[in-house]
């Protein structure tokens, strides 16, 4: 028993002290570091993914599990910048290679991006850590010269069968919609908040429309197989609300989608009949 309680305390002196050597982003000072985020109104604003590909902006995702990674933001400019993030990410496994690079960025500047990795990749939502009681968070976040802010990402998994995040692996943020290609997740994805969410229902989402598991399997799932041959994973309550959002979301996005085809029928209409009657102008002044 003392030997365990060594063990563990080893343990927890060596995770404290690797997530004090954990290097930010573009090789930042270590006091650089910001948890506490504030807004300064004169700051000009900058999408995230707009930074990134403008090289005003880099990012890093160091991995805790699968639902839980810290995201390091940095500013790589000389004046402050406030930070737009997009409504939900992803975040991607990829092969590490030599030399710096940013495989989202190449891939934005047509070069060969980097190969995705074996891990799963997974989608979530951006949010602060640290002291924000009083700041009212709404995606927007400013970020000084040469500073790195870190965030949590809040996260469930979208490739099932495939290991798990860890912080050996290599993770980068992208668009949710360069990974999700199911409207129903990406805008249940943009709507997740895991403080008042369940957590497990929403994975049973996810791998649901991404990984096109029938509600059957995942029925079948199992946690803590060692004990009885296994628990549920899902709860029938879990399931049975998960298939009734899956279902009201698909509804909301197929009438989106109708309203945008119809306005676009509108436009083109209303395009045909101006070339119409600026024919007949024509033909009358003739």
């Amino acid at each position: 028993m003392a030997k365990r309680i060594q063990l563990l305390l080893i343990m927890g002196i060596v995770l404290i002290v690797s997530w004090t050597l954990v290097e930010p982003v573009g090789g930042a000072p270590k006091n650089s570091l910001i948890t506490t985020l504030k807004i300064m109104p004169d700051a000009p604003q900058v999408n995230l993914f707009e930074g990134i590909e403008q090289q005003t902006l880099a990012a890093r995702v160091a991995p805790i599990s699968a639902y839980n990674s810290s995201v390091f933001i940095t500013n790589l400019t000389a004046q402050p910048l406030t930070v737009k993030l997009p409504q939900s990410v992803a975040s991607v496994h990829i092969l590490a290679q030599n030399g710096p690079g940013n495989g989202f960025l190449q891939g934005l500047q047509n070069q060969p991006q980097q190969q995705t990795g074996k891990s799963q990749a997974v989608g979530g939502n951006l949010t602060p850590v640290g002291n924000n009681q009083n700041f009212d968070f709404k995606g927007l976040f400013t970020i000084p010269a040469e500073k790195t802010v870190r965030l949590r990402l809040q996260s469930v998994c979208l490739e099932h069968g495939k290991p798990s995040p860890s912080s050996l692996k290599t993770y980068e943020l992208r668009p949710i919609e360069s990974e999700v290609q199911d409207k129903a997740l990406v805008l249940l994805l943009t709507k997740f908040d895991p403080r008042y969410d369940d957590w497990e229902m929403m994975q049973a989402i996810a791998w649901h429309l991404s990984s096109h598991m029938e509600w059957r399997e995942l029925a079948n799932e199992k946690k803590d197989r060692v004990i009885g041959g296994g628990v549920p994973l899902f709860s029938t309550a879990q399931l049975l609300a998960a298939k009734k959002i899956v279902e009201m979301a698909q509804v909301n996005v197929n009438r989106r989608q109708t309203v945008e085809t119809r306005q676009e029928f509108s436009n083109s209409k209303t395009d045909v009949d101006s070339i119409s009657t600026f024919s007949r102008t024509r033909g009358n002044r003739r």
